[in-house]
């Protein structure tokens, strides 16, 4: 997957230069000042964000920049903790930045904490490091000082020995040099700096750093540095049990979390231990925990039962929108449990999905809730299928997007109520993108397409659209021709496709494996579509070749199993793709064998694999994910009687 480099906002489309798109006045703010003061600009995706961010990489010490120097001294101290910030994350790639640092030396005096805490960020990141450090010995504001030492030890570059910070007169600041210097610390130090750790962590009741990246998260990163994952767990035990105060439990919390996602045992060792502190936990700490259990697929599993205690009454009307902003703490909390729940097929979740689905709400990571539900047989697919339906009606593209996803994950009959609709979106869809001057098809057309087509036969009304559509796809060429094979029953839209549209060129992204699929099993391939099939898997990685193998193995069979186990086992350890070729293997069966060493390495790991599927957590299921499929694989080829027991399960 992509990697994103953090705090960069990758624009889809171009924008209008910020400091142009609005024509500022007296009376009107540009449209950057007009998103700082608001705090918008602070949301990814944002017009604003993406322009700021186009127009201080085109020029770093231009208009943009004067402008946001400018409301680092704005009246109100919300807009220059936020100019102060957004200064600091344009800083990634362009250190050092000379032209920020005096505002945020500046800010260091500023009468507001928080103003005070984005300063210190940005001054150590415009590259101002020796600045800072000369301002750590010198201030005596504990805020600021804390600030300054966590910036310095955490920005590549700034050169801070931890060593000095751990004779700090700041507890926190002490904490945080220990820290550092236990995760390069040689074997013989580590009982001296567990000590001072824990004895710092026992005499705090809170810790700025919390804000941020916290204290046992740093406690985690030392120790998978240093490969001390029984340290780890015995750590948690510790902490949890409350030998180091209510912060050092606070603490466990964190560290658990953060083992979790460095360790495929974590989850099973420590869940158990978390899972016990949710009856008698104060809101704060139960929060911490809940959001431990709930990012790892296994501890939510090994702790279900205690985490389905805490569901909403399903009666109480929940909030329209549990992850908005300034929503009820509660009702983010408990959108976080029911999605955790239902993803794993527990059907617990359905009562409160449903309130949610009558409230209007659609926060993110719905449609996976559902479709767990789906698979755990605890909803009604007529009611949801009418639900897509009210989506479809709306001009709302996330709900268009949502829609889609419930249809496609029910059966055909149940989604067929949707045709009406589904045709009406489309025909919108197509007049849209005419009117652009599309040459291809937009994800619109494209989606809704494939939906009918997924729908079959019940979808007959389409036909008659679908013959009109003249915009291909470069990720999947030929979506309509199958589309329309799919409802009429009819090869020859596939077989004129594939006939005038070589598949020589294609890039990587570009899949055609649905093609071949539904020409196999309806009828079966020619002479020419074999080849056409085998050189598309063969030829190049990809999608294709990784999408495409299943058909291959189905129209070739044994003949063709070295050539596939030659190039699939290159993509078990990727989370899209993966599973994708797990399947494949699974199904080859005795041929598959030879791949055994390849999922056994990938089953026997004890730490997590180095995953880019958006965040700590979202890499950590992911994770899970593959290892899950793999165990599936390796029972498959082996009937089960050399599968040993999931690592991620613990003892």
């Amino acid at each position: 997957m992509t990697t994103r480099t953090p705090g960069q906002d990758p624009a889809s489309t171009p924008s209008a230069d910020v400091t142009a798109s609005t024509a500022a006045g007296p009376d009107r703010p540009s449209d950057l000042t007009s998103a700082v003061l608001d705090g918008s600009v602070l949301t990814p995706g944002t017009p604003a964000r993406t322009a700021v961010f186009e127009a201080v990489g085109t020029d770093p010490d231009g208009p943009a920049t004067r402008e946001l120097l400018s409301l680092t001294r704005h009246m109100s101290p919300a807009v220059r903790r936020t100019a102060l910030t957004l200064l600091g994350e344009l800083t990634y790639g362009r250190t050092p930045w000379p032209a920020p640092a005096p505002a945020a030396a500046a800010g260091l005096h500023d009468p507001d904490p928080e103003v005070r805490r984005a300063a210190a960020t940005l001054l150590v990141r415009t590259g101002a490091a020796d600045r800072a450090r000369t301002a750590l010995g010198e201030l005596t504001d504990p805020v600021t000082r804390i600030a300054l030492a966590d910036a310095l030890l955490g920005t590549p570059g700034a050169s801070c020995p931890p060593g000095p910070l751990r004779t700090d007169p700041l507890p926190e600041i002490r904490l945080l040099g220990c820290l550092e210097e236990l995760a390069t610390a040689p074997r013989e130090r580590w009982p001296e700096l567990d000590a001072q750790i824990l004895t710092e962590v026992t005499g705090l009741t809170a810790h700025d750093a919390d804000r941020g990246y916290s204290v046992g998260a740093r406690w985690g990163r030392a120790l998978h540095r240093q490969e001390r994952e029984q340290d780890c767990y015995a750590t948690v035990t510790r902490l949890l049990a409350g030998g180091a105060g209510a912060y050092g439990r606070r603490v466990g919390v964190q560290l658990a979390h953060r083992a979790f996602q460095e360790w495929r045992a974590a989850p099973g060792t420590l869940a158990p231990h978390l899972a016990r502190l949710l009856p008698t936990s104060q809101p704060g700490l139960g929060t911490l925990v809940v959001h431990a259990l709930c990012a790892s697929r296994t501890a939510t599993r090994r702790s279900a039962d205690a985490l389905a205690a805490l569901l909403p009454d399903p009666t109480t009307v929940p909030a329209a929108d549990p992850t908005g902003p300034g929503v009820d703490p509660s009702a983010a909390l408990a959108w976080h449990l029911t999605y955790a729940l239902a993803t794993i097929d527990d059907p617990r979740a359905a009562p409160h999905v449903h309130a949610l689905l009558t409230a209007g709400a659609r926060p993110p990571g719905m449609l996976a809730a559902l479709r767990g539900l789906l698979r755990a047989e605890a909803v009604d697919t007529g009611q949801l299928a009418a639900y897509a339906g009210r989506l479809l009606r709306s001009e709302d593209r996330d709900a268009l997007s949502l829609a889609l996803g419930i249809l496609d994950a029910l059966d055909p009959a149940a989604a067929a109520l949707c045709v009406p609709d589904l045709l009406m979106a489309l025909r919108t869809a197509c007049e849209a993108a005419e009117a652009r001057g599309a040459t291809l098809a937009t994800w619109p057309e494209l989606s809704l397409v494939g939906t009918l087509g997924r729908i079959g036969p019940p979808a007959a009304a389409a036909v008659p659209l679908l013959t009109t559509l003249t915009r291909d796809s470069r990720r999947r060429p030929g979506h309509g021709a199958l589309a329309l094979a799919r409802i009429t029953g009819d090869r020859a839209p596939l077989a004129t496709y594939l006939r005038t549209h070589p598949l020589e060129g294609r890039r990587r992204t570009a899949d055609h494996s649905a093609l071949f699929r539904w020409l196999l099993d309806h009828g079966g391939l020619d002479r020419e579509q074999s080849a056409q099939l085998r050189a598309a898997v063969l030829g190049r990685p990809g999608a294709m070749q990784v999408r495409g193998s299943l058909v291959l193995w189905r129209n070739e069979g044994p003949p063709v199993a070295a050539e596939l186990l030659a190039v699939l086992p290159g993509y078990l350890d990727d989370d899209l793709f993966g599973p994708v070729a797990m399947t494949t293997l699974a199904a080859m069966g005795p041929h598959a064998r030879p791949a055994l060493p390849h999922l056994r390495a990938l089953i026997d790991r004890r730490t997590r694999l180095p995953l880019y599927a958006g965040s700590a957590d979202a890499d950590l299921r992911a994770d899970e994910q593959l290892l899950e499929a793999a165990e599936r694989t390796v029972a498959a080829l082996t009937g089960g009687d050399e599968l040993q027991p999931a690592p991620a399960d613990g003892p």
